[in-house]
């Protein structure tokens, strides 16, 4: 019965439409402060409202502002046939839903996150083990709120069942890519096809692309890639191949290998003396690269480079060009050359950048990669008048290794870049010099 006399009277009130601004800001302030009472105010009430509102609360009223309380609204509805109907209850039935204050949604909001988390987690724990890659970041992703965090909370909004299929998408990548120092590469496309039958699966236009991609920078203690060359490179320390061209390096006099054999189009380059360049997709098809003298000089500079290699005489000496910041191709090159034993020298600007790039070479084979023409005397010999702002400068706070960092102090102290194109001659004597 008095589910029946709170029918009758939310639908008298929707019936006339001069009530719907009174109804309105009712709920408003039931969501602003989770509970109904207090004032209500009204601006600018028109005739029809004045009309309709002077009925329900027993006065004439004029059109203008008005304001009146929950509880005499209350108290004007029990002087009616619908007297005992709550005024709360009356502005939930009005709108037929169930209103919630703004501390309840957040609350229920929490609820609904902790509880998606916890099945999430439950089922990775179930599916690879507590233990295992994507178990372990699951939960940094939850507990931190990073890694990814932001975009599995948007695709759980659209689709609470398509986020939960390619997270568990992700974490059979994870379980399935090669682990350990012997470990072969595995193709994005076969990556893709092998989990999911579908090789585009982990492009990065579709979420489990991008989440792949936050669940390896998690693996790898590396920080969310922000570049198609960080992305790569990524791919690369995780042993994923990326079908991709964009990544390449240059090179002169670097013999190639595919399994036991050497590769006739870089060796016919050899022969020529000329210099020749080389994709991430190249790469990724050779078993090995090797120097005939087991030396192997790398330069940032590509103009430096191309200098340096003409000056060769088609002599045949190992010459690399990394073309300023490390691309994955040169990433992959520098490691094939380290697993053939060779020793490598490198030469970069003495600019904060150069020496961060070298800093980062080195650090990668320590006890066979080398810096080169990166002394005192070369900074000297290769100093410039441009002034070095300190924002560029304060990049070499990070710098490990000990000869980088002597040469970091000084650049500090005379805060001016250094450039290669000034110590080209000693570079190519140094390499005509190598045995």
């Amino acid at each position: 019965m008095e589910e029946k006399k709170l029918e009758e009277c939310a639908l008298y009130f929707r019936r006339n439409k001069a009530y719907t601004r009174m109804f309105i800001e009712m709920k408003k302030k039931y969501i602003k402060y989770g509970k109904l009472s207090g004032k209500i105010f009204l601006e600018n009430l028109s005739e029809a409202e004045c009309g309709a509102l002077g009925a329900v609360f027993g006065k004439s009223l004029l059109p203008g502002d008005f304001t009146f309380t929950v509880s005499q609204m209350q108290a004007a509805l029990n002087e009616t046939k619908y007297c005992g109907v709550e005024a709360e209850a009356l502005v939930e039935k009005y709108f037929n839903e169930k209103i919630l204050s703004n501390s309840q949604k957040k609350e229920e909001k929490t609820e609904l996150n902790k509880r998606f988390w916890e099945a999430l987690l439950y089922e990775a724990e179930s599916r690879f083990g507590k233990d295992a890659r994507g178990t372990l970041w699951l939960n940094e992703a939850r507990e931190q709120r990073k890694y990814g965090y932001q975009l599995i909370m948007r695709e759980r909004d659209k689709s609470r069942d398509g986020i939960k299929e390619a997270l568990m998408e992700v974490c059979s990548a994870l379980a399935y890519l090669p682990q350990g120092d012997g470990k072969e590469n595995v193709r994005l496309a076969v990556l893709g096809a092998e989990i999911t039958k579908n090789p585009h699966c982990f492009d990065r236009q579709n979420a489990a692309g991008r989440l792949l991609i936050s669940a390896l920078s998690f693996t790898y203690k590396a920080e969310e890639p922000k570049t198609q060359e960080e992305v790569l490179a990524l791919y690369y320390m995780a042993g994923i191949t990326p079908d991709d061209i964009s990544s390449y390096t240059t090179c002169y006099g670097i013999h190639f290998y595919e399994g036991d054999s050497e590769h006739e189009a870089y060796r016919y380059f050899i022969r020529k003396g000329e210099k020749y360049v080389l994709t991430l997709s190249n790469l990724s098809r050779l078993t090995r690269a090797d120097s005939s003298r087991k030396k192997v000089f790398v330069i940032e500079n590509q103009m430096v480079f191309s200098q340096v290699c003409e000056e060769m005489g088609g002599e045949e000496y190992s010459v690399v060009c990394t073309s300023g910041q490390l691309r994955t191709a040169s990433l992959f090159l520098i490691d094939l050359l380290l697993k053939s034993g060779c020793r490598l020298y490198y030469c970069g600007d003495i600019d904060p950048e150069g020496i961060e790039i070298a800093d980062r070479v080195i650090a990668r084979g320590f006890g066979q990669i080398f810096p080169w023409r990166m002394t005192e005397e070369d900074y000297y010999r290769s100093i410039s008048n441009e002034m070095l702002p300190e924002k560029r400068l304060n990049r070499l706070d990070k710098i490990t290794n000990v000869r980088l960092r002597e040469l970091a102090k000084l650049l500090r102290a005379e805060k001016k870049a250094g450039y290669q194109e000034h110590l080209i001659d000693l570079m190519v004597q140094d390499i005509k010099a190598a045995e």
